[in-house]
């Protein structure tokens, strides 16, 4: 079906022409096959960029590498075709998906279940798949996100991971599922994706390429994209340059130039199977610039208008004064004004419908033209004819039985081009009605199409009503840029149109807020309250005075603007308090409680959070509260509650169980976990942890994997397996960096740091916590700040740096002190305090010790308290109470058993006695743990009694 200048054999006299490639483009189809081959033999990873002015022949010249590459070996050929007009979110992908599961709007549902199911077994049977070294995590990927691919071709099951997912963890799982699943068709064979037009692709598209690049570069695939030059001039690049640094890409480049006169002159003879005049030849040179296409066309115009004549086996043209324009569009007006009235008429009708239509759709439309009334019989085998014509005159192909497809994107801009605005709105309005009425059951996939229809109709209230349903649509799937066009669209619709009565506007600018904050944009989020804020005021709108406050409120919070934003939640929640709007109250209360939080004002935040809890409760019994409740439980836990915290966790959680809330019991099992590990519970808290993780992979949730991950490296610390503490807090690093999130990376580059610390690889450590400090200060993320820098004192007090170690002691205990953090307060106190001992400042010691036991003994930690008895000793020592420091440790021996503990004690009751029985039993269980694992403080400790010697 592909009309083609290509010459794979021999031309018509018998003759090799161009070693058998193809007419005037055999060095950059040798240059493509050159660079692919290495690539799909998974040698490198690589994209190829194709670019070339419309008509140049870049499809064709894909075309032809296809035809060539597969006589190297078996591979996958995927097309990802953008939308020219629409540009829907990840477009190109979801035309990739429907053909890969065969999945078609004219096949029943039942049809195209049947299709995706035994694509789907076909697939995750395969010996190939099971059989390759990552076939057993590809395909559980596979399992988990199965319903998330049937989703993005409208197979839904209400009882599907899909259904469960917020709009984030819908976006997130889908990206997931999609690269997954190209991975998996990998391990079968290589793969060549076609990324076609990319001067059209979305930006959720182009989002989603940066991250499959991460995994692409392990396996057999070639990216391959064609592309226009934008208007001025500029190449159209999909991947960043930061992510071809990153992946190591190898890229090519081809610009697809005129072809030489040769080559024009060697296509038009293969296209007429003859040899041409010199006066033809001359023409074609004139009026095609060397493209191709226009090369093509001008041909089949000849052809068609019987302007050629053959003498002695060469064509020539019957006028030799014959005039032509120069331009391309007048050519492709002439090919279509030559059609039959019917013909003309239909193709016209499929215009308008895309670069892809529908026959279905098409017949609707057309039953009503009355050409086709007049001609009194079956419409739709009339229009079959009508349609099988215009295959025949090369204007379309088939891609199936009922979809067809312009052979060129220039041709169908041509047809819509050539019909009056009055004709047009008519037929745009024909094809949303027909919309409509075929597709009732999945209209919710069809609305950026009647919106767009809809909009050049002029048929105002429809298309404001499906711009809105699109970008509620996008907005639920987190497809952000695709609801923010329709919401700008509708925005600028209501105000051209002076629709503003009610609160449509108002609602519109809100959702658009919303978006806009979810993707950081919150500058341009704040405007949008403010000009939402304006309307309602002017207009004596008091609804939404409260909400408007509320969400303006959140977002200062996000951004740290606490005062200004405690003026906008109060404002908020005196305005429901007044008009006794519960939902509202229970809003801002939640928001009010993490406004507190965040300062570190446990107290208040309780209070908030309690109220909005009790407030939700009175509403729906039912419904989970998670992040709220999680929220709470942390306050608690930072005020040394833990039972507290944890009574409230398991409340929560029994309610999610109860409502099959996936989303909520990742959560809360996960901050249960935290709180059980502060508390000083590592078995239980790994428990917990390690069902948060389980959920959290099942819901493709990657920050509360992360986080798991990290919670988990943790424990994995505390137990003192340093090697799968690393491993896990680099796994952590890992999935923050690419989910971008910068306090998870602050976080474990903390981590990170305390455990090389502990490891005495001190100046890889200091490089971490600088890292994680200058991202903690950015961010302001105070705890991180005061974590941060208590790590950095123990190292600076280990070098006998104690300047440097008391500075950053002191801001750790002052941002502690700020946030009401007691633990991290407990522990910068107990350190300082040692490192005082050690600089001989008894009485600045002295000063601090009671503060310390108190916060130790109220919090209950075990790890803090023992620090602090520990602490109580070693200051006793020093001030000559030797008496009083055994005592302390004595009793220390009892309570606390395990190696480390024995050890530490024995180690301090040496010091104070010199007795050759703690230094025996402390050596002893030192070897026994550096065995174990080989710390510092446990080298240092062996190393100094050795020394004893």
């Amino acid at each position: 079906d592909i009309p083609t200048y290509v010459l794979l054999g021999k031309n018509i006299d018998g003759q090799q022409v161009f070693g058998g490639q193809m007419v005037g483009r055999q060095k950059e189809l040798k240059e493509l096959i050159d660079f692919s081959l290495p690539i799909l033999k998974n040698e490198f990873a690589g994209v190829a960029y194709v670019f070339g002015e419309a008509g140049i022949g870049k499809s064709r010249l894909l075309f032809e590498m296809r035809a060539l590459i597969r006589k190297k070996g078996k591979i996958y050929w995927h097309t990802c075709q953008a939308d020219q007009i629409l540009k829907k979110p990840l477009n190109p992908f979801i035309y990739f998906l429907k053909n890969f599961f065969a999945q078609s709007s004219e096949k029943t549902e039942g049809e195209n279940i049947t299709s995706f199911e035994e694509k789907y077994l076909n697939l995750y049977h395969d010996e190939r798949l099971i059989a390759h070294p990552d076939g057993i995590q590809i395909r559980k990927e596979l399992s988990r996100t199965k319903s998330i691919l049937a989703a993005q071709v409208g197979i839904n099951n209400s009882s599907s991971l899909w259904q469960q997912l917020d709009a984030k963890g819908r976006y997130q799982n889908t990206l997931a599922a999609l690269t997954n699943l190209l991975v998996a068709e990998s391990c079968l064979q290589p793969i060549v994706l076609e990324l076609e037009d990319a001067h059209w692709f979305d930006q959720d598209s182009i989002a989603f390429l940066q991250e499959f690049a991460k995994k692409m570069t392990r396996y057999p695939i070639f990216v391959l994209v064609t592309s226009r030059y934008d208007d001025d001039g500029k190449k159209v690049h999909l991947f960043t340059e930061e992510t071809l640094v990153n992946e190591r890409f190898k890229t090519l480049e081809i610009d697809l130039n005129i072809l030489q006169p040769d080559a024009i002159r060697a296509f038009a003879e293969i296209k007429l199977q003859a040899p041409i005049s010199a006066e033809f030849n001359d023409l074609l040179l004139r009026t095609t610039n060397g493209n191709p296409f226009y090369a093509e066309q001008i041909i089949e115009y000849f052809s068609e208008s019987n302007l050629l004549k053959k003498k002695r086996n060469v064509w020539h043209i019957k006028d030799k004064n014959i005039k032509l324009s120069s331009s391309i569009n007048a050519i492709l007006m002439a090919r279509i004004d030559r059609l039959s009235l019917l013909v003309k008429e239909t193709v016209k009708a499929a215009a308008v419908i895309g670069r892809e239509f529908e026959v279905p759709i098409l017949t609707e439309v057309m039953k009503v033209q009355k050409d086709f009334i007049a001609q009194n019989g079956n419409s739709s085998a009339v229009l079959k004819e009508q349609i099988q014509t215009a295959e025949r005159g090369q204007i379309w192909r088939a891609i199936n039985e009922l979809r067809y497809i312009f052979k060129h994107s220039l041709l169908r801009e041509t047809v819509y081009d050539m019909q009056l605005r009055t004709r047009l709105r008519k037929l745009h309005n024909l094809i949303g009605e027909a919309i409509e009425n075929l597709y009732k059951d999945k209209i919710e996939e069809r609305y950026t199409d009647l919106a767009f229809h809809y909009g050049e109709a002029e048929v105002h209230e429809k298309a404001n009503e499906y711009l809105l349903k699109a970008g509620d649509y996008n907005r639920l799937k987190y497809q952000n840029q695709g609801a923010l066009d329709h919401y700008e669209r509708l925005v600028k619709n209501l105000k051209k149109e002076h629709l503003t009565e009610g609160d449509l506007l108002v609602k519109v600018l809100l959702r658009k807020a919303e978006v806009l904050k979810l993707i950081g944009e919150w500058d341009k989020c704040q405007q949008t309250y403010e000009e939402a804020m304006d309307w309602v005021k002017s207009h004596n709108d008091k609804i939404y005075i409260g909400r408007i406050h509320n969400l303006w409120g959140e977002l200062l919070t996000l951004q740290g603007n606490y005062e200004t934003a405690k003026k906008h939640l109060e404002a908020a929640a005196t305005h429901f308090e007044f008009s006794e709007d519960n939902i509202g109250k229970y809003k801002v209360y939640g928001n009010l409680g993490k406004l507190f939080f965040r300062q570190g004002i446990y107290e208040e935040a309780k209070s908030y959070f309690t109220k909005s809890i009790e407030l939700s409760r009175q509403e729906n019994p039912n419904k989970a509260n998670a992040p709220i409740v999680a929220n709470l439980g942390l306050a608690h836990m930072n005020q040394g509650d833990y039972d507290e915290a944890i009574r409230w966790q398991k409340s929560e959680l029994e309610i999610c169980k109860k409502i099959n809330d996936s989303q909520g019991m990742a959560n809360l099992y996960t901050n249960m976990g935290i709180v059980l590990y502060e508390k000083g519970d590592y078995n239980a808290a790994l428990e917990c942890y390690q069902k948060g993780l389980k959920l959290s992979e099942d819901l493709g949730n990657k920050l509360l994997v992360s986080i798991a991950i990290g919670c988990i490296g943790s424990v994995y610390q505390r137990k003192g397996d340093y090697a799968k503490a690393s491993e896990h807090f680099l796994q952590d690093l890992t999935i923050s960096e690419e989910l971008g999130d910068k306090q998870g990376i602050a976080i474990a580059l903390g981590l990170l740091g305390e455990l090389r610390s502990e490891e005495g690889e001190f100046d890889l450590a200091i490089g971490y916590l600088e890292k994680n400090l200058s991202l903690s200060e950015e961010l302001k993320y105070r705890k991180g700040i005061a974590k941060a820098v208590n790590a950095l004192a123990d190292i600076f007090r280990i070098k006998k740096d104690y300047t440097k170690a008391t500075i950053f002691y002191n801001r750790a205990i002052e941002v502690a002190r700020q946030i009401n953090n007691k633990l991290v307060l407990g522990e910068s106190l107990v350190e300082k305090g040692e490192m005082l001992i050690e600089a001989n400042e008894i009485e600045k010691a002295e000063k601090i010790h009671a503060e310390t036991l108190s916060i130790a003994e109220n919090l209950g930690n075990p790890d803090l308290l023992f620090k602090a008895k520990i602490f109580s000793s070693e200051l006793a020592f020093a001030m000559g109470e030797a008496e009083i420091a055994q005592k302390i440790l004595k009793h220390l021996a009892k309570d606390f058993t395990s190696d480390y503990e024995q050890a530490n004690i024995y180690f301090w009751l040496f010091q104070i006695t010199q007795k050759n029985t703690y230094k025996k039993k402390s050596l002893e269980k030192y070897k026994k743990l550096y065995s174990e694992t080989p710390l510092y403080l446990f080298e240092e400790r062996i190393k100094f009694f050795e020394s004893k010697k």
